[in-house]
């Protein structure tokens, strides 16, 4: 029996995948060319809008290009994974060796006779970067979920000397809204506030409509509901695909809607709930009892000021949660979440 194309794991590129083609090319374009514009991209969203599968696509786009790609993790010391991958590129290692740069210090690199260890990470890096950039290479280095960190400040003050040395070296981000926010205010990262971002919007309608239509070989109409349902949530529309190929329908009955519900809570939504400040619950808990959707009814029915309210409704929109709704009116953005968000309160009752 032939697999199931659709995956409920996140961050893994499943057989049905909806390229952002605009975000891709954009980001292609501006990293290679001659000058770059940009070294760094900073990607956004809500859990599930698929940051995630995006860097993944982008890292083999620029492998393809022929260049060093370096996949860090946020748990690890940065620079110091950072040197250790570039060190274990096997090409690369004996033109470290070379150079005559001695990296045994940091646990990695042989004893090079007569030539002290380098001792300090950051100029072990640059002294790296030297051979690779006369070698003519690129580098990428990608981080998914950044947050702040001693860590992540010492990476970012390495890499701005990296940039403004001229060593060909790019960086590419993904996070959440708050946290991206959050690194954009530490003192010593305020350069990332000049470095573009790409909020990921929803799935293209067309797109998705498309993919169900060809692989459930339905009517333009059911494919069309299917896709509307998703409200163009990545993990929504995977879950969705999921559970219609494993019951051999197209039809968005009660069965699979109560399965929706189940997998979307579970792994999706109480996660994106509990990162809400106590306030953000209150104004999605007042919408999703009431259904009211206009933002001076739901402002009076939270008792918050018009400027304090304004904050609170703009940071839920950028999180991916509300969406603006046409003048003075906001909207769920996430599939079901207001049935989420009852559920939530009836259980505080």
């Amino acid at each position: 029996m032939e697999g199931n194309p659709f995956s409920l794991n996140f961050g893994v590129e499943p057989a049905s995948y909806i390229a952002r083609t605009q975000q891709t090319e954009e980001v292609s374009r501006n990293f290679l060319a001659d000058p770059s514009p940009a070294h760094v991209y900073l990607f956004t969203g809500v859990r599930g809008s698929g940051k995630t599968v995006l860097l993944a696509e982008m890292e083999d786009r620029f492998r393809q290009e022929g260049w060093v790609v370096c996949d860090l993790s946020i748990e690890s010391d940065l620079l110091e994974s950072f040197a250790a991958k570039l060190y274990n590129v096997d090409k690369f290692r004996a033109l470290f060796s070379q150079a005559r740069i001695n990296l045994s210090h940091f646990g990695f690199g042989v004893e090079l006779h007569g030539v002290p260890p380098v001792t300090d990470i950051g100029t072990a890096i640059e002294q790296m970067m030297a051979v690779l950039q006369r070698q003519k290479k690129k580098v990428l280095i990608a981080i998914d979920e950044a947050v702040g960190s001693a860590s992540m400040r010492r990476f970012v003050s390495e890499f701005q000397i990296l940039l403004r040395a001229k060593y060909p070296v790019y960086l590419l981000m993904t996070g959440l809204y708050e946290n991206i926010y959050g690194l954009q205010n530490e003192k010593t990262m305020t350069f990332l506030y000049r470095a573009p971002k790409i909020a990921l919007s929803p799935l293209s309608l067309p797109d998705m409509t498309g993919q169900y239509r060809r692989i459930f070989h339905t009517s333009f109409e059911h494919a069309r509901d299917m896709a509307c349902m998703t409200r163009g949530y990545s993990y929504a529309y995977q879950v969705l695909g999921y559970l219609c190929w494993e019951r051999q329908t197209d039809r968005l009955t009660e069965d699979v809607m109560d399965e929706f519900d189940l997998y979307m809570f579970e792994y999706a939504y109480a996660k994106i709930w509990e990162e809400q400040s106590p306030t953000k619950r209150k104004i999605l808990s007042a919408m999703a009892a009431s259904g009211e959707r206009q933002v001076t009814a739901i402002r009076e029915a939270v008792g918050l000021s018009p400027q304090a309210f304004s904050v609170y409704r703009s940071r839920l929109i950028r999180q991916g949660v509300l969406e603006a709704d046409g003048y003075g009116r906001i909207e769920f953005a996430l599939p079901r979440f207001d049935a989420f968000v009852r559920e939530q309160d009836s259980l505080m009752l």
